[in-house]
């Protein structure tokens, strides 16, 4: 990995360990190594635009999903609940958010999206863009998947 590859994914890791102590007071970790497909059906994408043109992609199962829902609304939520799309839309702008809140200036001169959420899971999905990088994440056993492009 270049040294711009190693300083995003640590703004990434730290951006997420930030919003999941502080939102949902849970610790979350990077998966280091090989890890096992996450089955991504619940996908939610946040475009950058400006200083930094990409998106930021947050997918999970829909048990995951529904875990991370709960985790964040304070209330048990079914696999298809709509609250799980938005909980996981929200979680994907946060970490978003983060990420770019560590960006140094003129970088952080970007905005960035409101969420769109899907459940046509991963399949097909090609980054529009040169960098490219995803990372695992854990909390309690759950994994999602962070993808960042630009």
């Amino acid at each position: 990995m270049s040294n711009t590859q190693d300083e995003a994914v640590t703004r990434l890791d730290s951006a997420v360990a930030e919003v999941f102590e502080t939102m949902l007071e849970r610790s979350c970790d990077p998966l280091e190594g090989e890890v096992d497909t996450v089955e991504g059906r619940i996908v939610a994408r946040i475009q950058f635009t400006g200083a930094v043109d990409g998106e930021c992609l947050l997918y999970a199962s829909q048990a995951t999903a529904s875990v991370t829902a709960e985790a964040l609304l304070g209330t048990p939520s079914e696999p298809h609940d709509p609250m799980v799309d938005d909980a996981i839309g929200e979680l994907c702008n946060m970490i978003a958010g983060g990420w770019k809140s560590k960006l140094a200036s003129p970088d952080s001169n970007c905005s960035i999206s409101t969420p769109a959420v899907t459940r046509d899971g991963l399949e097909g999905y090609q980054a529009k863009f040169g960098t490219k990088f995803s990372r695992k994440y854990s909390f309690q056993g759950n994994v999602f998947g962070v993808v960042l492009a630009f």
